[in-house]
């Protein structure tokens, strides 16, 4: 009889000690996770790497020389203006340096505005690019100051009359006049000093007949300023700042998503940034295998004039509706939906329609409106169905709770 009693007090312990457990367990494991839902965009893209094509023109130094530069890089320049002088005259710069100061002289004479004149800020450059040359950074210094302050003058000049410094001036001017060889501008556009010898195979004439085997990246080295030049080196070229294309090579399954004449909206990623930009599908060149997009654009050239390759993303749909992630979705009586806890924290299933997908989240419709106070209805086959709302809670696990169930 003892022996029956302890058999039966050890099978009580043991269930008390299961109930314990299991009642520990049910309160005191973690929550599933939760996401409000959010009103959100997605969109499918095709990434490809695009060539930027310009209507540019590349200007060649016809002599050696030293090179002073009057415009800046990206700058907009207009037709006829002055871009650049080359001199060929090696004393040419201390020649420069003396009229600037003359200059400085017969300024100060004439207790002129502060406001340097051209001829001034030209020999100040030039003497400037002589002392970062020859890496007398004092000197670059005392320049930069003596322009700020407006008194850049030799003081061997002070004694003369501002009729005997002009007359020194010009002789000097005479004397170097016909060592310099300017270079203007035949069109307007954009300067740019960035060349990468390509210009001469990817025009404007031929963007239309590019095709697969045309337009694989090419090696190329960007050519920047420079002080100095050689007889038929590329220096400058100016761009037209209004119209450019990007040629994009597509395999053919997805070349066949777009046609001729439309619009698209394209992603160009650049500088570590990105611009949306409409482009207009002006060719398609089918190839095999590959083919090759020909998209014309009239904006934003300022963000591509200087590039040749670009990244870019071809946006094919866009989805806008409620987004969720991927891995709230679930199934339930052969319908696509999610868990929500509600307001009194218990679980309940709602159907939703899926508009659009990424690898890790869907868009989806957020349903017709029936009423105030009301969930929108979607239709799944033929019968009508609450869904989510914006500001729900969707259970992110769903394999851990269950229609009903009431949320700790």
């Amino acid at each position: 009889m003892a022996r029956k009693n302890f058999g039966l007090k050890n099978f009580f312990l043991s269930f008390v000690i299961v109930v314990i457990a299991i009642y520990i367990f049910q309160n005191f494991k973690s929550p599933p996770d939760i996401m409000v839902v959010e009103n959100g965009i997605l969109e499918d893209v095709i990434k490809a790497e695009g060539i930027v094509v310009k209507d540019e023109n590349v200007y060649k130094a016809t002599i050696d020389g030293n090179v002073l530069y009057y415009c800046e890089e990206g700058a907009k320049i207009k037709k006829g203006q002055l871009i650049a002088d080359i001199n060929t005259d090696a004393d040419s710069a201390e020649v420069n340096r003396q009229i600037a100061e003359i200059q400085a002289a017969i300024d100060r004479l004439e207790k002129s505005s502060q406001v340097l004149s051209q001829e001034n800020f030209t020999a100040y450059q030039n003497e400037l690019q002589i002392s970062l040359l020859s890496n007398d950074l004092e000197n670059m210094y005392n320049i930069v100051e003596q322009m700020t302050r407006g008194d850049y003058y030799g003081s061997q000049y002070e004694g003369y009359s501002a009729s005997q410094l002009r007359e020194m001036k010009n002789n000097l001017v005479n004397s170097i006049s016909t060592h310099k060889v300017p270079y203007y501008s035949d069109r307007a556009g954009i300067i740019s000093y960035k060349t990468d010898g390509l210009e001469e195979i990817y025009t404007f004439e031929n963007v239309g007949d590019m095709t697969p085997s045309s337009i694989g990246r090419r090696e190329y080295t960007i050519k920047t300023k420079k002080d100095h030049v050689q007889d038929g080196e590329d220096f400058f070229k100016i761009i037209k700042n209004f119209e450019y294309y990007i040629v994009v090579k597509l395999n053919n399954e997805k070349a066949k998503l777009f046609e001729e004449n439309k619009y698209i909206k394209v992603r160009v990623l650049s500088d570590g940034g990105q611009h949306l930009v409409w482009g207009y599908i002006e060719k398609i060149n089918y190839g095999s295998e590959e083919s090759v997009l020909v998209l014309f654009f009239d904006d934003y050239f300022y963000k591509v004039y200087d590039k040749r390759y670009v990244n870019i993303e071809l946006i094919t749909a866009t989805y806008e509706g409620l987004k969720i992630e991927n891995r709230a979705l679930t199934d339930l009586d052969g319908m696509k939906g999610v868990y929500v806890q509600d307001a009194s924290n218990i679980i309940k299933f709602f159907p939703v329609q899926i508009l659009g997908s990424d690898e890790e989240h869907s868009v989806v419709f957020p349903g017709d409106y029936i009423g105030v106070n009301e969930r929108n209805i979607i239709k799944v086959g033929e019968k009508r169905y609450p869904t989510i709302k914006i500001f729900d809670k969707i259970i992110l696990e769903p394999d851990k709770v269950y229609e009903g169930q009431i949320a700790d």
